[in-house]
């Protein structure tokens, strides 16, 4: 170890010169990444380390706390006293003693969810029709209807149960942890293992785990509207107010957001016995099922047409018995048939089940659903407004001490120390503290950091925030008296302003502030994210003293993962606290662009900053504000935008956002507020999400496309029947045409399924549009074997009914082959084109099996006896109707998805000339999205790729690079690459 300073006591800046500086040292001007983005080696170079004015002499006791794991520097610089913790032992005692410090979720029981089964339109019109069928004695009918009463419940609650389990297993992976003191030691545990004595830490971000009070820290905001509902956070610690217990102005309840500050806390309560907890029995929580958008939208729909069965059953009913002498229970039990033709129960079941088997499989890709209804926003998803640190980047910062600038010949290893000791070992969350502890543990060697840092005494530590954007440490020293170290954004360490916390101004500040900003500019040109560092001694004026270099490399594959986001049709836009330089570089290294611009000029409000906001490749240097001002212009735009963060200042933006998206390591006020939770770091999972919900989204819309034309297609077979015909089809064929439909039908949740390669903006009216075609087009197949004399068998009206029904039930179980697909039905070159092996298994079974009870009919006595030869015939006739009809849909382009499905793309990306004003439409407010916000999204993509060299022309883009008229280069190969990305997966 090199000589220690003589023991008299120093100055800290010995003079105001420069000599100090090193504007010319090789190592600040050299770029610390390869061109490929990846961080470049340093120099192998020699550093002194100098004791910081302390006799070699000096009795330096070892010391049992690590710099990294120990709560030792936390304010009370000391394990004595309130802030000494609980032993494991003592721990477990009281575990045992006051039980898991949680809230008993109420479960359904098994046995409720299976008697709601029979609760509802649909089973209560079966009951009824098999009660009628019971008084007219018509048996056959009666135990055919309750076994579908019984078929059904089962089914659902098999289904139902299995997705519940799939969402709790979610959940299970979303355990909450909060760092306590144990044994002396800071360590992190789950929340649910919190006993009361326990001290942990709290830290802006985070929910107060128990009912706490504060020991020892910063002043804290703390947002009580989960418990008071009032909007303003309070102070803690506050004086007691009047008619309060005493030490309420220090308490935290459990369920609130710490938004500002950190501490230490004790846990007085946990689990039931805290204010949440006893509150728990009194409120009646919202749970269970909430639907999305799209689902409320589809649900509309099946109810109006259920309103318009209802009309038309009223009038049949009136017909039979008023003018046809049908006997009323007769004549209620064949309207019924109508009813429940109509009714498409089995709807909302698959449209849950499908979104739990898609928040699994999400979960399967580091990927955790919060809320079912994401899966539905994700997949419109055209904007995604990603952070920086951690997400673009690895997070793992590095402190570079050899590239420290200094001032006046301070030594960069009292540099390093003394941002050690303005970093808290407790907050093991914040990436900047962590990476300072761990470079001085690692630059001083363990044993001598730990006898450095014993020898300052902390009285005082102010935490970092959003706001103030620096931590501030109160310490003693036997030697250099009283310190006040700042560590933080330079131009906040520099100069505080009246922000809030602990105000001053340095020495010879605006004689510095060109020279700092020089240096930092130089840094963070070069990627490096810059700490400046400011100290005063013995209640003296602050010094600006020190600016750190830390190094945040990009992460190897978000090249090209924005690649592949971009290629998907969806925007990237990085929105970002740290320095503009910084955020520049990076966004070049990771091909993001370099059209990022200062928070600055997101004001004022103007339709020119709004169309920047839409041109920009990002932002730097913002604001909370600034991140929910953002997102709000570009969904005023009409565009679903996603946005991530990690931070309490992210939970605005994320709540705002359409798809909040909490990154791995988030904290728990980020994760709340979010759809979306990351598992694992950086876009990957992103975009893995994306793929999964458009998989989701392709079900979802092919099955409710299937579902309403085959109940208008039921619903007019029915009607025409009895108006032009005066012949009705016997109840027992339509429930069992709704059986075998229901049971069928349940694998679709599951089934292959093509990611769009454009996001899926759902349309109403397209959707409905080709459910009436489809709907009239298998009304007109069913009609016309009705009329022709090709199928007479016996001659009789029940053999022509049971050859309708036959004939009805087949085609419309074949429907959803032309409906999952907006192409052909089997494209055998496209393996995600094919339906999976388990809907083809059931859809065929179900056809076998009523062609069995039609072909056995005189021994099953279900189904009037159709001739073999006959159900041969209506096989095929089922089949060539299918082709026709998938003909039709590829010429004509009925399908639902429009224009949005994989196979249009090519039309997409090819429009020449965008036209100048684009009507948007908010999403939030309807699905009737128009083109043209599509085409924008587009628009806005092209000119992206062309500011990087994708395509020909100008190199840069403003918000008017867009002539009238103009015609966008753009590569023609990105069809084949979106599709071949997306397809992969």
């Amino acid at each position: 170890m090199a000589a220690a300073p003589a023991k008299s006591k120093a100055p800290l800046l010995a003079n105001e010169g420069n000599e100090g500086n090193e504007p010319q040292d090789p190592e600040l001007t050299r770029s610390p990444f390869t061109d490929d983005g990846r961080p470049s080696e340093p120099e192998r170079i020699q550093i002194t380390i100098h004791a910081p004015h302390t006799p070699p002499s000096a009795n330096l006791a070892p010391s049992n706390q690590s710099l990294i794991g120990s709560s030792a520097d936390a304010p009370s610089g000391s394990d004595d006293g309130p802030l000494s913790g609980l032993t494991a032992e003592e721990a477990a005692a009281r575990l045992l003693q006051y039980g898991k410090n949680e809230i008993p979720e109420h479960v359904e029981p098994w046995y409720v969810m299976l008697g709601k089964q029979f609760v509802g339109m649909m089973p209560f019109m079966l009951i009824i029709a098999a009660a009628l069928s019971a008084v007219t004695e018509d048996w056959a009918d009666f135990s055919v209807i309750l076994l579908m009463l019984l078929v059904n419940a089962l089914i659902g609650f098999h289904e139902e149960f299995k997705a519940r389990q799939s969402l709790d297993a979610l959940k299970a992976q979303m355990t909450a942890t909060v760092p306590v003191k144990r044994d002396g030691t800071m360590i992190i545990i789950p929340v649910a293992d919190l006993v009361p004595g326990d001290v942990i830490f709290l830290r802006g971000g985070n929910i107060v785990p128990a009912d706490c009070e504060f020991l020892e820290g910063d002043e804290m905001l703390v947002d009580t509207a989960a418990l008071t509902g009032e909007p303003i956070p309070r102070k803690i610690p506050r004086p007691d107010r009047e008619g309060e217990p005493t030490g309420s102005g220090k308490l935290l309840l459990s369920g609130c957001i710490v938004k500002q500050g950190e501490a230490h806390c004790e846990v007085r309560e946990t689990g039931l016995n805290t204010e949440i907890g006893q509150a728990a029995g009194l409120v009646a929580e919202a749970s269970g099922h909430q639907p999305g958008i799209f689902e409320t939208k589809i649900m509309q729909v099946v109810h109006a047409v259920i309103l318009l069965a209802l009309v038309d059953a009223g009038i049949v009913l009136y017909l039979d018995v008023a003018h046809r002498g049908i006997v009323f229970s007769k004549a209620l039990l064949n309207v019924l048939a109508l009813v429940i033709g109509a009714v498409p129960i089995a709807l909302p079941l698959v449209m849950q089940v499908t979104m739990a088997i898609g928040a699994a499989s999400m979960a399967s890709k580091q990927a955790i659903v919060t809320h079912l209804t994401a899966l539905q926003e994700i997949a419109s998803m055209t904007v995604l407004c990603s952070d920086k640190t951690g997400t673009l980047t690895t997070a793992d910062m590095r402190v570079l001490p050899h590239r420290t600038w200094t001032r006046n010949k301070l030594p960069k290893d009292d540099a390093l120390l003394y941002a050690c000791l303005a970093s808290n070992p407790a907050n093991k969350e914040d990436p900047i503290d962590k990476a300072v502890l761990g470079s001085g543990h690692e630059h001083f060697g363990g044993n001598e950091a730990e006898q450095l840092m014993a020898r300052y005494k902390k009285t005082k530590f102010v935490g970092f925030n959003p706001t103030v954007k620096r931590t501030v440490v109160y310490c003693e020293h036997e030697e250099k008296g009283k310190l006040k170290i700042s560590k933080g954004l330079v131009d906040k360490v520099l100069t505080t302003g009246d922000d809030g916390g602990d105000c001053w101004e340095c020495v010879d500040a605006n004689v510095l502030r060109d020279e700092l900003k020089e240096v930092d500019i130089r840094l963070s040109s070069q990627g490096y994210k810059t700490v400046g560092l400011a100290v005063s001694e013995d209640e003296g004026p602050m010094q600006f003293v020190a600016i750190i270099p830390m190094l945040d490399p990009p992460r190897q594959d978000t090249k090209v993962t924005i690649f592949r986001i971009r290629a998907a049709g969806i925007n990237v836009k990085m929105i970002t606290g740290d320095h503009l330089n910084i955020a520049v570089e990076t966004s070049r290294l990771i091909g993001l662009g370099t059209g990022i611009l200062p928070a600055s000029d997101l004001w004022p409000a103007s339709a020119t900053r709004d169309e920047t906001i839409m041109t920009a490749d990002g932002f730097a240097q913002v604001l909370p504000k600034d991140k929910r001002e953002v997102i709000l212009v570009l969904q005023n735009r009409g565009l679903v935008v996603g946005m991530t963060g990690d931070g309490v200042n992210d939970a605005p933006a994320l709540a705002q956002a359409q798809i909040g998206i909490a990154v791995d390591g988030a904290t728990e006020a980020a994760r709340s507020a979010a759809d979306i939770i990351l598992t694992s770091p950086g876009l990957s999972a992103i975009f893995d999400a994306v793929v999964e919900s458009r998989k989701i989204f392709a079900r979802l819309r092919s099955y409710v496309l299937y579902r309403i034309a085959a109940t208008i297609q039921i619903v007019l077979v029915l009607s025409i029947l009895i108006y032009a015909y005066n012949d009705t089809m016997p109840a027992i064929y339509v429930i069992l045409l709704a059986l075998v439909n229901d049971v069928t039908m349940l694998p679709v949740a599951s089934d292959n399924a093509a990611p769009s390669a454009l996001p899926e903006i759902p349309s109403m009216p397209s959707i409905l549009l080709a459910s009436f075609l489809y709907g009239f087009l298998g009304t007109a197949q069913t009609m016309a074997l009705y009329m022709s004399d090709l199928l007479q068998g016996d001659g009789s009206d029940e053999y022509r009914m049971a050859v309708t029904y036959l004939q009805m039930s087949i085609a419309v179980e074949l429907f959803i082959f032309s409906c999952r697909t907006p192409v052909y039905v089997c494209n055998f070159f496209r393996r995600d084109s094919l339906p999976s092996v388990l809907l083809v298994v059931c859809v065929m079974g179900g056809n076998i099996l009523v062609s069995l009870l039609a072909g056995f009919g005189d021994t099953f006595k279900i189904v009037h006896k159709v001739a073999w030869v006959d159900i041969g015939w209506i096989w095929l006739y089922d089949l060539l109707g299918l082709l026709v009809i998938d003909f039709l849909k590829r010429f004509f382009n009925v399908v639902g998805v429009d224009w949005m499905s994989a196979g249009a793309v090519g039309d997409v990306l090819g429009y020449p000339n965008l036209p100048d004003d684009f009507h948007h439409a908010s999403h939030r407010s309807t699905l009737l999205h128009s083109r043209a916000s599509m085409r924008s999204v587009l628009y806005h993509s092209r000119l992206s790729t062309i500011s990087q060299g994708g395509g020909t022309g100008a190199a840069g883009r403003t918000a008017s690079s867009k002539p009238s008229g103009s015609t966008l280069p753009f590569p023609h190969n990105l069809r084949a690459q979106a599709l071949r990305h997306l397809h992969s997966f």
